[in-house]
C-alpha cells in the first residue's frame, strides 16, 4: 500500500496543477514592460548628458574672462587726482570672442560713481589674448583719495550683458565667493595639465 503519511506527494501534485492552471503572461506584456524600462532608462541617461553639457558650457563661459586691476593716479599719494583703474584682462577661451561694454564702481552692490561707458566700449577680447586697458578717471563724483578707491569693487560688463564673475581681482575686491574661487582654480588646473576645456 502506497501512502504518504505527510502528504508530501499530494502537496507537490497540487502545486504542479496550480502552476499549470495559471495562465502564462502574454509575450506582448513582457515586451511592453521591457520597452518601457528601456525608454525610461534612456530618457534619464539623456537628461543627465544634456545637464552635464549645459553645466560644462556654463563653467567655460563663467571662467573665460579673468580680470585683474590696480589703481593709477596723477599727483602724489597725499593728494591724488584722476584716480582710475588699470586692467589686465585675459580671454582664456580658445574659440569665443568677447566685447567690453562698461566699467562699474560699486560698494555692497550699490553704485558709488558713474559707470564708464566710453573707455572700454567695443574693446575686442579675441580668444587667448591679454589686454592692458587703462580707463578714464572715476567721475560723478570723482574719487579724492586712495582710500575711496581701495574700498570700491570694480566690475566689468560685456556687450552681451554678462557681468557674473566679472569683478576684477585687485585692491578693493572685497567679496570673492568660494564657488568662484573653486571654479577659477579648477579651470587653471585643467589648463596647466594641458587638458582641452573646449
Amino acid at each position: 500500500m502506497l501512502a504518504d503519511p505527510n502528504g508530501e506527494i499530494l502537496k507537490q501534485l497540487i502545486r504542479i496543477a496550480d502552476a499549470l492552471s495559471k495562465p502564462s503572461p502574454s509575450p506582448w506584456v513582457e515586451w511592453l514592460k521591457n520597452a518601457a524600462a528601456n525608454f525610461v532608462g534612456s530618457l534619464v541617461a539623456a537628461m543627465f548628458l544634456v545637464s552635464l553639457y549645459v553645466f560644462i558650457q556654463w563653467f567655460l563661459a563663467a571662467t573665460d574672462i579673468v580680470i585683474g586691476y590696480n589703481w593709477r593716479f596723477d599727483g602724489d599719494m597725499n593728494q591724488p587726482h584722476n584716480i582710475r583703474p588699470h586692467f589686465d584682462i585675459r580671454n582664456r577661451s580658445r574659440s569665443r570672442t568677447y566685447f567690453l561694454a562698461s566699467v562699474g564702481y560699486l560698494i555692497q552692490n550699490r553704485p558709488v560713481a558713474s559707470f564708464d561707458k566710453e573707455s572700454v566700449w567695443g574693446v575686442e577680447l579675441r580668444p587667448g589674448t591679454i589686454h592692458f586697458v587703462e580707463v578714464a578717471p572715476v567721475k560723478n563724483p570723482p574719487f579724492t583719495s586712495l582710500g575711496e578707491a581701495l574700498g570700491t569693487e570694480v566690475h566689468v560688463y560685456l556687450q552681451n550683458g554678462r557681468v557674473y564673475w566679472l569683478k576684477g581681482q585687485g585692491p578693493g575686491q572685497l567679496r570673492t565667493g568660494r564657488i568662484q574661487k573653486a571654479a577659477f582654480w579648477l579651470r587653471s588646473k585643467l589648463e596647466n595639465a594641458a587638458m582641452p576645456t573646449e
